[in-house]
């Protein structure tokens, strides 16, 4: 019966002059990569409507260190969390190609949460309907909003971090290009976005690269001040979210970068602290809909 009800709305949609829009895809694209001597793949995810426009915005999503994987078989578990989700498996209608590269497992096999995971844990599009929400328990721990200006020696060498998304920067820009090409991205609306290990690549990238992304949101994730002169010096629309109870994450890690750029005299920073969420707080970020208008708001 739906077979026959698509057969017939596409009878009327072509009488009537209209046609029906493009459905969605996830593809899969092949590259080699030279910081590993590999080939890998990532995803690319094109939007309803894709084939009708001439230009799309675009969001270069960075994931956090529980997705981890070859960029072959274990590419499916960027779908976990982030806007590639939202879009493929949740069927929101989210108006940009979305880029998702892995990073490799590096010495981070052996982590907990990485040696338990499972492929049941993927999500999938469904057939029908939509994945049930997985919100995590409410955090014990306190809400605390105590500044510091003191942070552990790696948060200041993040830049230079042998397990980070900088290890990939070259090739970050590599695939950048080629899907602003080869798939209609508006290289004026390109946007940076990233969760925990993610969010602290979308601060040193987007500071590396300030001129290639219109606004960069880093979720759950903090920066070293180091990065906030570039930021700066670009005007980068930054709109930077914490959990108030994130144990790995904690908010006082976050004041000295946002200090350093209101120091510096950029004002189009925003910080929000989900105060009742932990570290997984960015999966409220990513459900609901104010970073993506935001997003659109800004053109290079």
């Amino acid at each position: 019966m739906r077979k026959l009800f698509a057969s017939l709305l596409a009878v009327v949609l072509a009488s009537s002059g209209l046609a029906a829009a493009s459905e969605p895809q996830l593809l899969r694209v092949t590259y080699r990569s030279p910081a590993l001597n590999a080939e890998r793949d990532y995803f690319v995810y094109l939007p309803p409507g894709f084939a009708e426009q001439e230009k799309w915005p675009v969001i270069l999503f960075l994931h956090g260190n529980g997705q981890r994987g070859d960029g072959k078989g274990e590419l499916d578990y960027v779908l976990e969390h982030g806007p590639l989700f939202e879009a493929w498996c949740q069927k929101r209608d989210l108006p940009f190609v979305i880029i998702s590269p892995q990073m490799p497992m590096q010495d981070q096999g052996e982590v907990d949460y990485i040696k338990s995971r499972t492929r049941a844990q993927i999500p999938q599009r469904r057939p029908d309907g939509i994945n049930p929400l997985r919100w995590f328990p409410r955090s014990q721990e306190p809400m605390d909003g105590q500044r510091t200006t003191e942070l552990p020696a790696e948060v200041t060498d993040l830049a230079r971090d042998p397990r980070g998304w900088n290890i990939l920067e070259s090739e970050l820009m590599g695939l950048l290009d080629h899907v602003v090409t080869a798939y209609k991205g508006d290289a004026k609306r390109v946007y940076l976005t990233g969760l925990s290990l993610g969010g602290e690549g979308s601060w040193v990238l987007g500071a590396a690269h300030p001129e290639r992304f219109a606004a960069i949101a880093p979720v759950v994730g903090y920066g070293p001040p180091s990065a906030a002169p570039g930021l700066a010096a670009a005007r980068m629309p930054i709109w930077a979210f914490a959990g108030g109870r994130d144990p790995a994450d904690p908010v006082k890690y976050f004041y000295p970068i946002l200090n350093e750029l209101e120091k510096l005299g950029h004002t189009g920073v925003r910080f929000t602290i989900e105060a009742d969420l932990g570290h997984d707080a960015w999966m409220r970020v990513y459900a609901g809909q104010d970073l993506y208008t935001w997003f659109l708001k800004h053109s290079r």
